[in-house]
């Protein structure tokens, strides 16, 4: 085979034809609830997603130094400019 061969060089084998498998049906516990679920309440719930940023098209101050920006960096719940957020 050289370097620059085509795809119709590799063949086609029994293995690359789709399948028609039909999925299988999801486990469930004795009570009849999916597995997995959290209906009992032992699984803890993920954290919230926060933000790293705001953008706002009216300038707001920096809760820092003041200084009016549109693009707010968040830190422990405070909204600060790029000079005053701690990288």
């Amino acid at each position: 085979m050289t370097r620059d061969a085509s795809l119709g060089e590799f063949g086609v084998g029994e293995d690359d034809e789709q399948s028609t498998v039909e999925p299988a049906e999801s486990p469930t516990d004795a009570d009849g609830a999916a597995a997995g679920s959290t209906a009992g309440g032992d699984h803890d719930a993920p954290d919230p997603i926060q933000p790293t940023s705001r953008w706002s098209g009216e300038p707001r101050p920096c809760a820092d130094c003041g200084t009016d920006i549109k693009r707010a960096w968040t830190d422990d719940g405070r909204l600060l400019c790029a000079d005053c957020k701690e990288w």
